[in-house]
């Protein structure tokens, strides 16, 4: 008898468009593709691989996961997305809150 999942897990969908470029043979850089390539914001990380197999991350900008230890590349960028999708998004003006008038 076979069992046949019929809710199979998926990943959340990316929140950003990440370009992976190799820089040597152990060596990533993170870029987001929706910045200009001569925008500062436009790189995220760099990534290492150490000589366990597992890759440490230099994040340098926000919104960025806590964690700088991933054992391979997808859990990178699943961890990024996570971060990014956790974000407000600060492309609206904020929500007027409230008050009560002076006395």
């Amino acid at each position: 008898m076979s069992t046949v999942l019929s809710d199979v897990p998926r990943s959340p969908a990316p929140q950003g468009d990440w370009e992976i470029t190799p820089l040597g043979r152990d060596n990533w850089r993170i870029c987001d593709r929706a910045r200009k390539q001569g925008d500062a914001d436009c790189l995220i990380a760099y990534v290492e691989r150490n000589s366990t197999g597992t890759l440490d991350v230099l994040w340098l900008r926000t919104p960025c996961p806590r964690r700088s230890r991933f054992r391979d590349i997808t859990q990178l960028l699943a961890a990024l997305d996570e971060a990014v999708a956790a974000t407000s998004d600060r492309s609206r003006p904020p929500v007027a809150i409230r008050h009560l008038p002076p006395l």
